[in-house]
């Protein structure tokens, strides 16, 4: 395993705080493109690879000039599909819901309480050395780009910190067809509510819903609670102090107009912009991004949310009323 941990072909693809160890698993260049997870949907057959002390981790920082770029989201906001888009560039390396990610991410808010199972010092190397590897593109690649999962949104600012070349596209969309999206799946809702607490608790500590617990709050409301806890994020991030390194997209606005968003993504993260033609006419469109055998367009997409603001019209007029009164209080 040492010899194997020095390849860059070897992921820290899980991390056990409870164990403090680490599961590494070779992964190739066409396994990491194909793959929509990175987690156990990803795992190859006779994987090679197994788990070892969580200090063969952090005992791995590299030093790089050419940290990977990152992609944060709300969820469920097209994010899967600019990653898959953005592999039409071929120096790009695209990793997509790395699972360490989310386990620091529900690690994070806890660090200073004695129940934390990783102390501060131990989730930030571990941030630090996780992207160090990440940013590790194998070959014919030259730059690795993360979508992370939307719960992850609280590392987004610790992240920056550590990376002082980390460019960050921070995706959402509007809240009405966000509501749209994750009413019409009971997966979606259950991903948005898995998240609702940390974004709760982000909410208040900006004296927003104090009075609020997340127990008296329906599911309809839950989600509609994080799209404004992320929005509020968001827009302190792109206007703070590394906001030069922030790019605002809106997933309506890369349906509208594909070139001149995409124009703005290649930009912002140093790619050659005389691609982006070739990124608008990828077949990524028609598909379902994260199942790639499904045909799923634009048009499937406006069929599902018309029918969905039909069906869920209700609860989503009352998120959007209960939404504007919070955001005033």
């Amino acid at each position: 395993m040492t010899v194997a941990l020095d390849n860059a072909a070897f992921l820290p693809f899980k991390l056990d705080p409870i164990g403090q160890r680490v599961l590494w698993l070779r992964l190739d260049e066409t396994q990491r493109r194909e793959a929509a997870f990175l987690d156990d949907r990803a795992i190859p057959k006779n994987a090679e690879g197994g788990w070892a002390p969580l200090e063969t981790l952090l005992s791995r920082t590299a030093d790089t000039t050419a940290p990977a770029h990152a992609i944060f989201h709300i969820g469920h906001c097209g994010s899967t599909l600019l990653s898959r888009l953005l592999d039409t560039w071929p120096d790009v390396q695209g990793l997509r819901e790395p699972l360490p990610l989310r386990t620091l991410a529900d690690a994070w808010p806890t660090l200073d309480e004695p129940t934390s199972r990783l102390s501060p010092y131990q989730a930030d190397d571990a941030l630090r050395a996780l992207w160090s590897r990440w940013s590790q593109a194998l070959a014919p690649h030259a730059r690795s780009i993360v979508k992370a999962t939307s719960s992850c949104n609280g590392l987004i600012a610790p992240l920056m910190a550590q990376q002082p070349h980390l460019r960050v596209v921070l995706m959402d969309m509007p809240l009405r067809p966000y509501l749209a999206t994750l009413l019409k799946s009971p997966s979606s809702v259950f991903d948005a509510a898995s998240a609702a607490g940390e974004r709760l608790r982000y909410l208040h500590g900006h004296g927003i819903g104090t009075h609020l617990s997340l127990h008296q709050i329906p599911l309809h409301r839950q989600c509609a609670l994080g799209w404004l806890a992320e929005q509020m994020r968001f827009d302190a991030l792109a206007k703070g102090r590394y906001g030069d390194r922030v790019l605002r997209l809106d997933f309506e606005a890369l349906l509208d107009d594909p070139a001149r968003e995409l124009h703005r993504v290649a930009a912002h993260f140093g790619l050659d912009t005389s691609r982006v033609d070739e990124a608008v006419a990828s077949p990524a469109w028609g598909r379902y991004s994260k199942a790639q055998s499904h045909g799923y367009g634009r048009d499937d997409r406006a069929h599902d949310l018309a029918l969905s603001m039909q069906t869920h019209g209700a609860d989503i007029e009352d998120a959007e009323g209960w939404i504007a009164a919070l955001a005033v209080t």
